[in-house]
């Protein structure tokens, strides 16, 4: 465990007493007498759409034993709070995060403000595979619970309603697409108005050929090789900007909330987007027949699906419980407990013996036996994912192959500029 002197220590929040206008004070009722006797440990949950089924997790633990209990803390912008809350040493106890290829997550691992978890009887039940995508600098940080991939989800009812068969092959959407437009509807659905999910569409696309980004990035890193010039990389730009001229007109302006509304409620037959997905869509559309099938490739490529470790579970290092916390994880790790989250989100659980819970995408199965799949743990250096994610809406909204070689060349010069960085990282995970 990393040391922990001189960090802010704070005790555990506990219910204000009731003050009686007779002038009796510090009056408890019984339950948070109750309360005030256990140990409380904060959790912030970083994904929204995780919301609910992190809450049926944390109160089926709850209701497990009588010294611990984990409060669930929401806000708006978890991002900018925990950052807050870091500065001043009052982060809590517990913190969902995204995996190491996330920058927001490498924060926190680079700033010492997460504990080692590798020493912990749950990391027993991690799946072995996965341990090296939660590793850096020879520590564990992050216990993992879910995996996701990003591709698109068809919606198979309407899809198959209208007579077509679902796209295997990026000629056959891109030929689907023409024949969904010229019926006077809309072929796909894009959240274009958020720049991650602008983003998201063109990593989706240009894993699906490449598969990990890892060793290229490095190769860019070293002088090797640039984006401006990588197949791959402007292959996956021309058709991030093909299939959009079957989207709907006002993608600029919609965001991600909208969109699910959107394409949940019908509106297109196709939706990029990842597994993470699916559980808001549900939501909005519990009658909604889809499949997520990785993007498509042209007949001569191989297909690839590229895995992301989604969500997990660190404890700070400014907690001041950090037993309490472990056996949070413990409870957590136990294949009948993480499967409450899996199966509310419909996704795909990290610990050996977790039954997938992934309707949704059947040929996912295949896709492993053919040795299709591969893992990311490594990010790019915070300098050149802002960036890249800043200004990769312009490539939608300026034509032509300037703006192209223009947006690549700079993610060349930065990633290159801080390629100590990214080799380093990349040293250290695994």
């Amino acid at each position: 465990m990393r040391n922990r002197e001189g960090m802010v220590r704070r005790g555990a929040a506990v219910s204000m007493a009731i003050l009686y206008l007779c002038g009796i004070s510090g009056c408890s009722s019984p339950a948070e007498k109750e309360t005030q006797q256990k140990t409380v440990l904060e959790l912030m949950v970083h994904k929204r759409e995780d919301m609910e089924s992190m809450g049926k997790l944390v109160d089926a633990f709850n209701r497990s034993q009588d010294e611990i209990v984990v409060q669930e803390t929401i806000v708006p912008d978890v991002d900018t709070e925990l950052r807050i809350r870091a500065i001043e040493g009052n982060l809590p106890d517990l913190v969902q995060l995204n995996g190491l290829q996330a920058k927001e997550c490498m924060e926190y691992v680079k700033g010492d403000y997460l504990l080692d978890l590798q020493d912990g009887a749950f990391m027993e039940n991690v799946r072995e595979e996965l341990l090296p995508y939660i590793r850096y600098d020879g520590e564990i940080p992050l216990f993992p619970m879910t995996v996701s991939y990003e591709g698109i989800f068809v919606n198979t009812e309407k899809l198959f309603q209208a007579g077509y068969e679902i796209p295997y092959t990026y000629e056959a959407l891109i030929q689907t697409a023409r024949q969904i437009q010229a019926n006077g509807e809309t072929a796909f659905l894009f959240p274009d108005g958020d720049n991650w999910s602008v983003r998201m569409s063109l990593e989706g696309i240009e894993t699906a050929m490449r598969g990990s980004s890892a060793d290229f990035w490095e190769q860019v890193a070293l002088g090797n090789t640039d984006f401006q010039t990588d197949t791959i990389t402007l292959e996956a730009i021309r058709r991030m900007k093909e299939i959009r001229q079957y989207g709907q007109e006002d993608a600029l302006e919609t965001g991600y909330d909208e969109a699910v509304e959107r394409f949940a409620a019908g509106e297109a037959y196709f939706f990029p987007q990842g597994s993470w997905c699916y559980q808001a869509l549900i939501q909005e559309n519990p009658d909604l027949q889809v499949q997520l099938i990785p993007f498509p490739v042209s007949e001569e490529e191989e297909q690839k699906v590229t895995f992301w470790i989604d969500s997990n579970l660190a404890v700070t290092s400014q907690s001041e419980y950090p037993e309490e916390a472990a056996v949070f994880l413990d409870f957590v790790s136990k294949p009948e407990n993480l499967e409450m989250y899996t199966e509310s989100q419909q996704t795909f659980g990290c610990v050996k013996g977790t039954e997938q819970m992934v309707p949704y995408a059947d040929c996912i199965d295949e896709m492993e036996e053919q040795g299709a799949l591969v893992y990311e743990a490594v990010g790019l250096p915070q300098a050149v994912s802002c960036y890249r994610d800043e200004r990769i809406p312009e490539l939608l909204i300026r034509s032509g192959d300037e703006a192209v070689q223009e947006y690549l060349t700079e993610c060349t010069k930065l990633l290159r500029e801080y390629g100590q960085e990214y080799l380093s990282m990349k040293e250290k995970t695994g």
